[in-house]
């Protein structure tokens, strides 16, 4: 019996070609980005270490252009998560035994889940926008001046 060259075993050949070379492009991709993200990580790193210190992570925020520390950012970000954590943690808890166990197949418990799923998938910067047109643009019409940037409206977006 003679092998069937030009049939099954020819494709399978071709197919295995293409996969070898496309898996050389990939690796060298992503190896090429690598390089890129190494790079820029040890300049980073390299320029920087000096640094980082006790004071830059503890001090006060100076005025633009001194040396200082980061511990308002570190602060902020506290509050902010926090506040976040006690507004959505019984939002969240109580939307999801709600749509468990008592809306499942209701035409609501459907347009919630529709809704959770648009909320999931929009970009954090559209959010953001849209609590900053709904809740601090408001603020500062009602109480006069600039209310702007309150961790409040931070942990809402």
């Amino acid at each position: 019996m003679s092998k069937d060259v030009t049939g099954s075993e020819h494709l399978y050949r071709v197919r295995s070609f293409k996969n070898k070379i496309a898996m050389v492009l990939s690796c060298g991709a992503t190896a090429f980005g690598l390089l890129w993200l190494v790079w820029i990580l040890m300049t980073t790193i390299i320029k920087g270490i000096d640094a980082l210190n006790l004071q830059l992570f503890t001090g006060m925020t100076p005025p633009p252009g001194t040396e200082g520390g980061l511990a308002n950012a570190f602060y902020g970000s506290v509050l902010m998560s926090g506040i976040g954590l006690l507004i959505g943690t019984p939002i969240g808890l109580m939307a999801g035994i709600w749509l468990a166990e008592f809306a499942r197949y209701t035409k609501l418990g459907n347009t919630v889940r529709f809704i959770n799923d648009i909320l999931l998938s929009a970009p954090s910067i559209v959010l953001g926008l849209f609590v900053y047109t709904v809740v601090v643009l408001p603020l500062n019409a009602v109480t006069g001046h600039q209310v702007g940037f309150s961790a409040i409206a931070g942990a809402l977006a």
